[in-house]
């Protein structure tokens, strides 16, 4: 009896190594530090939606969210201290080729994807402003200095020989800051890239007679000849009070970048194919990301895809 007890336990051992042998070793637990953007703006949601979503579909990734802003997160990425964040194209295109207001130009720097696009709008409350051309000698407000937004202000007035020198008055100031001297008649028109449509220029439009200008041919060609991350996009007609044609215009995605040396080919394959498959789900959070597709995603703004992404695509047909 005693023999057939032992010979049974001794079987079982067997098997048990047998199975622990031949059974699937679990993912190996990897830390992915993610930077998104400041309280108070749309990426820092964005960022623990996506947090969920890849601790969801991703075996062994544990995502940690820090908050950032573009420039600081391209710094952040191209040096190792993230894998993961938020971008604008301009800037990563900026940052890609070390131009200001970068020093030198960011190594490492790979795209994930594109997710939406941010438009460049110039709203004003003076009907005799027609085009960037008009702004001269007019007074202004646009983003802090060397934020995204601003830069894309010089860009434009630099279309049309201008500096800051030519206006007559120069704020740099938050949207809603800037909407509320629009509000009080303290400046003539405001610079800002954002989403469309936003909740500051809807305010702001439901206040006061406000025109958009558009960009014209010419000028997006020069946009695109100092950085070829700008795009022709359109604010359609009726997304603003009082806004009844479409507004051609310019602007550039905001998109997801990774490090290219420290997230290996299969941690960017398994990321990106998680965002393919639940992106739209964003979309209760940035509206146009609702109808966000593998194609959308895998757009040529002029930052090279990561391997890893560029596989998924590939898979998905997008590619």
């Amino acid at each position: 009896m005693f023999k057939t007890i032992k010979q049974s336990a001794m079987a079982l051992a067997a098997v048990g190594v047998l199975g622990a042998a031949t059974a699937p070793a679990p993912a190996a637990a990897e830390d992915f530090v993610f930077m998104t953007g400041p309280a108070g703006g749309s990426w820092y949601p964005l960022g623990g939606a996506i947090k969920n979503i890849l601790e969801e579909e991703v075996a062994g990734l544990s995502v940690t969210i820090r908050p950032g802003a573009g420039l600081i997160n391209l710094k952040g990425v191209s040096a190792g201290k993230a894998q993961m964040g938020w971008s604008l194209v301009m800037s990563a295109v900026d940052g890609l080729n070390g131009r200001e207001p970068f020093d030198a130009p960011l190594p490492d720097i790979c795209n994930l994807g594109s997710f939406y696009d941010n438009y460049l709008q110039v709203t004003t409350t003076d009907m005799s402003v027609n085009s960037a051309a008009d702004l001269k000698g007019k007074s202004i407000t646009t983003l802090p200095r060397g934020n995204t937004t601003e830069l894309g202000a010089r860009a434009l007035l630099k279309t049309e020989g201008l500096t800051y020198d030519d206006m007559s008055k120069v704020n740099f100031s938050s949207i809603s800051d800037g909407v509320n001297m629009m509000k009080d008649g303290q400046v003539d028109a405001m610079l800002t890239i954002t989403s469309v449509p936003n909740g500051s220029l809807l305010d702001l439009t439901n206040s006061r007679k406000v025109k958009f200008v558009p960009i014209s041919d010419a000028q997006f060609a020069n946009l695109k000849a100092q950085n070829a991350g700008w795009g022709r996009l359109t604010i359609p007609a009726n997304s603003y009070p009082e806004q009844t044609e479409d507004v051609v215009i310019a602007g550039f995605p905001a998109h997801l970048i990774l490090n290219c040396s420290t997230v290996s080919e299969e941690t960017a394959y398994n990321v990106t194919k998680a965002l393919i498959k639940r992106g739209q789900e964003l979309g209760s959070i940035v509206k146009p990301l609702s109808t966000l597709t593998a194609k959308k995603m895998a757009t040529d703004i002029g930052v090279p895809l990561h391997a890893g992404s560029a596989r998924a695509y590939k898979e998905a047909g997008a590619l």
